[in-house]
């Protein structure tokens, strides 16, 4: 009878503990927002996807016949070290990784690269021998339907040596370039500040 009663006691207490616990107010948890809402701002309905340039550089076959091929990869390197220290939002051939040609392409090929990396324009960097100049480097920009929208061009024939021509070449190539920073062909990321022209 004792060891009935002693359970019974035992299982109406462990019931009120039981119905008090349920009963206490539980602590405020963290709301964590639908996955849609964690979306970076850069994916936003209400923002533009970041555009991008596709860059080409094109070797003329007059800088092939009368310039090293290291002067070419100079000026190539150049231009896309350029765009990085710029933050220029450069779309990418993910197949083939083309970026230049040291032979003739067709412009329709660069363009069709372009459309496949998903660029919303193209810079088409041409290096050029001259028969007065160490060097001559232009820069088109078309939009991704091939329509051209401006051009800048640099030359240098004065120095003793074509790595000198190369070097004034590309200084006054980016002196021009920094005016078309953060506009067609030029598009700084999104996540980057703009930088200044210098």
């Amino acid at each position: 009878m004792e060891i009935r009663l002693s359970t019974a006691i035992f299982t109406t207490v462990v019931l009120i503990l039981s119905i008090q616990v349920c009963t206490l107010p539980l602590p405020a948890q963290e709301q964590v927002p639908p996955a849609s809402a964690n979306l970076s701002a850069a994916t936003s309905p209400d923002q533009p996807a970041q555009q991008r340039v596709f860059v080409f550089v094109q070797r003329t076959d007059r800088h092939a016949k009368y310039s090293k091929p290291e002067v070419f990869h100079d000026a190539l390197t150049d231009v896309l070290d350029y765009l990085a220290a710029k933050n220029v939002a450069v779309a990418v051939d993910e197949f083939g990784g083309r970026n230049h040609a040291e032979g003739a392409t067709p412009l329709d090929t660069v363009f069709s690269i372009a459309r496949d990396a998903q660029a919303n324009g193209l810079l088409y960097v041409v290096v050029d021998r001259p028969a007065t100049k160490w060097i001559k480097m232009s820069a088109q920009c078309y939009d991704i339907n091939g329509k051209p929208l401006w051009q800048e061009e640099a030359s240098s024939g004065g120095g003793l040596s074509g790595g000198h021509g190369l070097d004034v070449t590309t200084k006054k190539l980016h002196a021009q370039l920094d005016k078309h920073l953060n506009q067609e062909c030029l598009p700084v990321l999104a996540s980057a500040p703009a930088p200044a022209a210098q």
